[in-house]
């Protein structure tokens, strides 16, 4: 008996197994709700809405437009009115040889529809009636048989990141594996939710103080708030120094946030060597994303999803518009299915910042307020940008919508963004897989054009047979005889001049070909 108790008293003192011999240390715990604020409660009062309908249908009918306001949205920044068009109302005399039981008939009213461009038409009196800064109309709204018409409030309203994180669609993408953005309210009152898988990637404009920095804040702390570090991982780069860099600390940084334009060039093209690492797994595994091989039983090692966040493109564009331009489209093309994404801003939205090629690669976008009506219609292929409010108020393009979204963008403080980084960056979890920004040692980033170290292009032999058959060439030439583009030409010149094969620019003239085949 005696055995027998102490055999029991061992196993008991006996050191228990891990269940997972890959289990080191506690799992990552989702930070609380309460570590955000609610912000003010405040509403817009029904009487103030009345008054304005009935201003629109009063103002409209004094130009001879029959309308009727048939929905009122009240929304955080604007309210929505939807208005359901008329009749055009003529009025027949009767004759005078008719009996007067025919003419009470003939005196009846006859119409057509009132137009929906009358109704546009009639949108500066519109503002002027209701002294309001600018009014944008959606003729007619999608899905709906309305003319909807937006209308500033007097007060515009606070949006809150915490109660838009709150809304049952944040549980439902968290729930379908995927990544959550809380974009805030829309016009209509509704919240605006989506998820980064479907976008894939965001592209994000606006002038300076229109909310866009903000804005990404709100897009990285609703990420981090939902989704643990062993499923995202985050590169932030930031030329400004100073939006993104409070993220310092948390786990899910690949690297400390990137400030320098040269390292940011060299980390975006450390990620294509991922990508292309990502894309050798997915095929030896034979699936074809992300997604299929996150729930395969072969999986060879954790996969999380990568997020890239710039936010000043036109920083970089400055500083390698080529590389960058070239590697960003590479990403946006492929990234998605090896679960790389990207959200890109600029307060800068030309042409030679957001490029043709960027712009084909991202068909999701934000636009916050901008200055001129062209600047509108480069980001989002329309006008309407320009009327925004700034302050937040965005318009929101997405796949998802046949038209813009006018969405009022939460907000988030800067207290708010310490109390998350110091959970997150005070929290020890099982340790992560490196993620190796590293470039092949034959992959030369930036160049020292002095030390002789620049690679020399592939059609270099081509570029100098070619230059020995005439007596004088060009860029042009090269272009015309080559097919490549004006960049590479202009490099192939470069090192044509070094291999002493053509003599020295002359301004106005094509080059003099000194060795001859």
């Amino acid at each position: 008996f005696e055995e027998k108790t102490k055999k029991i008293e061992e196993k008991i003192d006996a050191p228990k197994k891990p269940t997972r011999a890959f289990t080191f240390g506690k799992p990552w715990a989702i930070p609380e709700m309460s570590l955000l604020e609610y912000g003010p409660e405040a509403s817009i009062s029904s009487d103030e809405s009345k008054l304005v309908a009935e201003k629109i249908e009063e103002t409209l009918i004094n130009h001879g437009i029959e309308v009727r306001v048939n929905q009122i949205k009240p929304g955080p920044t604007v309210t929505m009115y939807g208005l359901t068009p008329g009749w055009t109302r003529k009025t027949r005399r009767p004759k005078k040889n008719d009996s007067e039981d025919d003419n009470l008939d003939e005196e009846s009213d006859k119409g057509t529809r009132v137009k929906v461009d009358s109704i546009v038409a009639r949108e500066k009196d519109l503002a002027l009636a209701l002294a309001a800064p600018s009014l944008r109309i959606e003729a007619p709204v999608p899905g709906e048989s309305i003319v909807g018409i937006e209308v500033p409030n007097k007060k515009a309203l606070m949006v809150s990141l915490r109660k838009t994180l709150e809304h049952e669609k944040v549980n439902y993408i968290k729930q379908e594996m995927g990544i959550p953005l809380a974009l805030g309210q829309g016009s209509s009152g509704e919240a605006t939710i989506t998820d980064l898988r479907k976008l894939p990637h965001l592209l994000i404009a606006g002038s300076t103080g229109s909310g866009k920095s903000v804005c990404i804040n709100t897009l990285l702390v609703s990420m981090i708030s939902k989704m643990t570090p062993d499923r995202l991982r985050l590169l932030l780069i930031d030329p400004k120094r100073v939006e993104l860099t409070p993220f310092n600390g948390i786990p899910h940084l690949i690297s400390p946030v990137v400030v320098e334009p040269e390292d940011a060039v060299k980390s975006l093209k450390g990620l294509l060597e991922e990508m292309i690492r990502r894309y050798k797994i997915l095929e030896e595994i034979g699936v074809r994303n992300i997604d299929s091989y996150i729930n395969h039983p072969k999986a060879i090692e954790p996969m999380p999803y990568l997020v890239i966040a710039i936010d000043e493109l036109a920083d970089l564009m400055m500083t390698a518009p080529y590389e960058v331009e070239q590697t960003l489209t590479r990403l946006a093309q492929l990234g998605r299915a090896t679960g790389i994404h990207l959200l890109v801003a600029t307060q800068r939205p030309s042409v030679d910042v957001v490029t043709g090629l960027i712009k084909a690669n991202f068909p999701s976008r934000i636009s916050f307020a901008v200055v001129s009506q062209v600047d509108s219609r480069t980001i989002l292929d329309s006008s309407g940008a320009e009327r925004l409010l700034g302050k937040g108020d965005m318009l929101f393009l997405s796949s998802d919508f046949p038209k813009a979204q006018r969405v009022q963008g939460a907000y988030l403080s800067d207290d708010e963004i310490n109390k998350l980084v110091n959970y997150w960056s005070t929290q020890e979890g099982p340790p992560l897989p490196e993620i190796s920004l590293e470039l092949p040692v034959n992959d030369i980033t930036n160049p020292d054009l002095n030390s002789g170290d620049f690679p020399q292009d592939e059609l270099f032999s081509k570029a100098s047979e070619l230059a020995g058959r005439y007596s004088h060439i060009s860029t042009s030439l090269l272009q015309r005889k080559l097919r490549i583009g004006y960049p590479r030409a202009a490099r192939l010149i470069d090192q044509l001049e070094d291999a002493g094969v053509i003599g020295p620019e002359e301004p106005g003239k094509s080059r003099e070909v000194l060795i001859q085949s």
